[in-house]
């Protein structure tokens, strides 16, 4: 995505329909669980009866999927081919399996822009929790890594972490394993898929704790103090007027001295921050990507000092830290 959403690349537009129709595809099988059940050889009765799929797309999908090298096939028989395990059922680094039911979801809110241009607002359908937390669970692991490192550089003494709307857990799992107490913070439904789905329900020093941190969640951690709080990609979700709320209250449950890390695609920095932000106008309805001029107004704005911003290995994401006092 971030390649697609890069500046100045060559754009031709007959391969980018290609493209356009093959991802369209690929994804509609790994969400209707096709590859999943081409794991033996199978005919399309038995996967008709195993996806209760209809025939004749079964039959239209798996010679696409044929043509296209995902599906090996003989005597009407049909099993996922080796390059296609690696992309969409092993968890490997060529796992892109996660990311493809989201990216369904996002084309068809796209495909509402020309209303939203108008002035309708995004269709708020109810989220898909599932395909949401596994696209960000596909996050590679080298980049959480890298921001983690880059964290505890900045805050060495660091004892506990609260993660803001972590999601999947895969920094809360990095801070844990790097000897910190971590609180992972987010919605119910949110909590309830992850703690089951990614196995974090009894991982020793990380907390799951529900609830909306665009409500003032403060007083629920009344009694509690944070060396650093972490929001990563959530800043693009919401108008400038919510995140200065969002810095602030942060602000009031941190400790002395304690930082706040912010992971997000910076303005003027990030090469895909501006298409980035369309993403955000047809799928929110205040989102958008920020300057690095916005980020320090609200960091300042909020009591936050020593501002850093670095950019990240890939360039695409950035991370600001600031510390209280």
């Amino acid at each position: 995505m971030a390649k697609m959403w890069s500046r100045n690349e060559e754009f031709d537009f007959e391969t980018a329909r290609d493209y356009a129709s093959k991802l369209v595809l690929i994804g509609s099988a790994q969400k209707a669980g096709i590859f999943g059940a081409l794991l033996e050889w199978q005919d399309i009765t038995t996967l008709k009866r195993m996806l209760n799929a209809d025939e004749r797309a079964l039959f239209i999908v798996l010679e696409a999927l044929a043509t296209l090298g995902y599906v090996d096939k003989k005597q009407g028989m049909y099993v996922i081919t080796g390059k296609a395990r690696a992309l969409f059922l092993e968890r490997g680094e060529d796992y892109v399996g996660g990311s493809l039911p989201h990216f369904l979801d996002i084309m068809e809110a796209w495909l509402k822009l020309p209303e939203i241009i108008k002035g309708e607002k995004p269709d708020r359908a109810e989220d898909d929790v599932a395909a949401f937390m596994n696209a960000m669970a596909s996050r590679p692991d080298k980049v959480v890594e890298e921001t983690v490192d880059y964290c505890l550089k900045k805050k060495k003494n660091a004892k506990n972490v609260l993660d803001l709307g972590g999601g999947p857990g895969k920094y809360s799992k990095a801070f844990v394993n790097r000897g910190l107490n971590a609180v992972l913070y987010d919605l119910p439904d949110t909590i309830d898929y992850i703690k089951t789905r990614f196995g974090l329900g009894n991982i020793k020093n990380l907390n799951l704790r529900k609830g909306d941190f665009t409500n003032d969640f403060v007083n629920e951690f009344a009694g509690e103090s944070f060396d650093i709080i972490f929001m990563g990609n959530i800043c693009h979700i919401y108008s400038e007027k919510d995140n200065r709320k969002l810095i602030k209250r942060a602000g009031n449950i941190l400790g002395k001295g304690g930082m706040i890390a912010i992971e997000d695609m910076v303005r003027g920095r990030s090469p895909i921050a501006e298409m980035f932000a369309v993403n955000m106008l047809a799928n929110t309805e205040g989102g958008s990507t920020y300057t690095e001029a916005q980020y320090r107004e609200w960091l300042t704005d909020a009591g936050f000092g020593r501002i850093e911003i670095i950019d990240l290995a890939q360039k695409s994401n950035q991370l600001i830290t600031a510390f209280l006092g």
